[in-house]
């Protein structure tokens, strides 16, 4: 086992990026952690994002991790929402047994999907999961899916954050590529072989919590409940402090 602590792989969500995560980066770098969080392939606001899934999300996230990997380290994954896709498939022959197979150091030695698509079955899809129609939060524009006017609006529900907070989240948001939500999962959360945990956010009207707990068991991940809904490291610094908390836990196993 390494002497370090573990890089932390923390993969945002669809219309995120890292920026919204800074409740979960800053105290973990505070703590002595190095923190990998590029922007996904999948997001974006121009054309680039046509046609990108969660294979060139794991392409991202492997050139800036295996510089850490090839050092030794060992590496925990942490991903939100869609991005326990691109979670699961990156642990695909980069844990610590499979790397020392074959002849290398370091690997991710666990998981962690926070009210994540830790997707069970090969071959399901997220637009499937969600019955093979878009919510209304967001509508198809050409190779993106966008958010819609709902999605911003207290209605929805899915936020839950403070107002005044509510402007500086939006202007942060940015498209998704239509093929990350329609494209089959090759490697899903039962694939996986190290420990996994799975942080269910009972309050989450986006995910809801049944689902999350049938998607654990499915991968036999471990359950660990917070209070919060969809975005629990927004809605408050001591949601976020949560989540922190428990991926230092599963970081020092």
């Amino acid at each position: 086992m390494s002497s370090q602590k573990p890089v932390i792989v923390l993969i945002h969500g669809a219309f995120f990026s890292p920026v919204h995560y800074r409740r979960l980066i800053e105290p973990l770098r505070a703590k002595g952690y190095v923190v990998v969080s590029p922007p996904m392939p999948s997001t974006g606001l121009d054309d680039t994002v046509a046609g990108k899934t969660y294979v060139d999300d794991v392409k991202r996230l492997l050139e800036g991790l295996t510089p850490f990997l090839d050092e030794g380290r060992e590496a925990v994954v942490v991903g939100h929402s869609q991005g326990g896709i691109a979670a699961s498939a990156l642990t695909e022959g980069q844990t610590v047994e499979e790397r020392k197979a074959k002849g290398l150091k370091g690997g991710i030695k666990a998981v962690i999907y926070l009210t994540a698509l830790a997707i069970p079955e090969k071959g399901a899809t997220l637009m499937g999961l969600l019955g093979g129609t878009p919510p209304p939060i967001y509508r198809a524009e050409g190779p993106f899916y966008v958010l819609t006017e709902y999605a911003l609006s207290p209605e929805s529900n899915d936020m839950r954050i403070p107002k005044d907070e509510q402007m500086a989240v939006s202007k942060a948001l940015v498209h998704q590529s239509k093929a990350s939500l329609e494209a089959p999962v090759q490697f899903t959360a039962v694939d996986v072989t190290v420990p996994k945990t799975y942080i269910v956010c009972s309050e989450d009207p986006s995910l809801p919590a049944s689902l999350q707990e049938s998607m654990a068991q499915a991968a036999a991940c471990k359950v660990v409940k917070v209070e919060a809904g969809h975005f629990p490291f927004l809605e408050s610094t001591e949601k976020a402090n949560e989540v922190v908390d428990i991926i230092v836990d599963v970081a020092g196993q």
